[in-house]
């Protein structure tokens, strides 16, 4: 977990960064970065978990990795037009954030909320539930759409940078 956590803290920093310090929040800035981000996420989840590790930690990643890449690959695949990547990109960062947000808020029930492991977990799937949410019930112009994306990636780029370098007992 803390190099899966290490390498998806420095991907969501990267991204994050991208979006914070970009001087256009458009639609299709904001389907760039979440193109990157989840096929980033994907190749990541299946390298961790395919290379170092065998048995049922592998087998659970694979909808994460499965999600991600999805979500990735639709990103860069949404047709050009204002309308149409203002939807897709808010549809899609929707989907990521509860679908991921359940997945992880899984992996937070498998492994304990009582334990260190649990608890990141479970900041997790918060984080992305909320994001999902929000994106789900408000109704946002698109450069606060991807503004919000940009923090999420920061926030929880700080959160994963803490769980990966927090030692183990």
């Amino acid at each position: 977990m803390r190099l899966s956590s290490g390498l998806r803290a420095a991907i969501s920093l990267a991204v994050g960064f991208f979006i914070t310090f970009s001087q256009d929040h458009s639609a299709s800035i904001g389907l760039i970065a979440l193109g990157i981000y989840g096929v980033s996420l994907a190749a990541i989840t299946f390298a961790v978990h395919f290379i170092g590790k065998r048995g049922i930690a592998t087998i659970e990643a694979i909808p994460f990795a499965v999600i991600a890449l999805i979500i990735g690959v639709f990103a860069f695949l949404v047709p050009q037009g204002d309308q149409t990547e203002i939807a897709g990109f808010i549809a899609l960062v929707t989907a990521w954030g509860l679908l991921s947000g359940v997945l992880e808020l899984y992996a937070a029930r498998k492994e304990k909320t009582s334990t260190r492991l649990g608890r990141d977990y479970l900041i997790s799937a918060v984080l992305a539930l909320l994001l999902g949410a929000l994106f789900l019930f408000a109704p946002l112009d698109i450069v606060s759409a991807v503004g919000f994306f940009g923090a999420y990636l920061v926030i929880s780029a700080v959160h994963l940078g803490i769980a990966a370098a927090t030692p183990s007992k």
